[in-house]
């Protein structure tokens, strides 16, 4: 049970991740008084196309090789969600606030990262039970 809820997790962080990527033009219409240059380098085409891109290679890798038990896969999620973890604080003052609920920061965003390394660690210690067992 913990494994299908770990793969759960996994496909809605990146469904999250694919939902901010398209939904960025959006929310940049929609907020014209926040800072154009930052809005910018989410909403331009390449940023946007890139996010879609990591969010199907991440639902692919879990549907396919993750509910296979296959560990190269979940380390190559884990290395996707790391990267994209390390490039969005680097890039986003907002996501450095996003502890203090009374300032407006990057929560999906940080919602979708717990969401998947939360699925990611179930579904690797579901997978070193049952190889265990396996052994038995």
């Amino acid at each position: 049970m913990p494994r299908k809820i770990g793969l759960v997790l996994i496909v809605l962080c990146y469904a999250l991740v694919l939902y901010f990527s398209l939904s960025a033009p959006a929310y940049a219409r929609a907020h014209p008084h926040l800072d154009p240059v930052m809005l910018a380098q989410y909403t331009s085409p390449w940023p946007v196309a890139l996010g879609c891109a990591l969010a199907f290679v991440g639902i692919i890798l879990t549907l396919i090789p993750i509910r296979r038990g296959e560990r190269w896969a979940v380390l190559t999620c884990l290395a996707m969600l790391i990267i994209l973890f390390a490039t969005r604080m680097a890039s986003d003052p907002r996501c450095l606030v996003v502890l203090d609920p009374h300032q407006h920061g990057c929560h999906t965003f940080m919602i979708a990262m717990v969401v998947g390394v939360v699925g990611l660690v179930l579904v690797g210690f579901s997978g070193t039970q049952r190889r265990a067992g396996a052994k038995h």
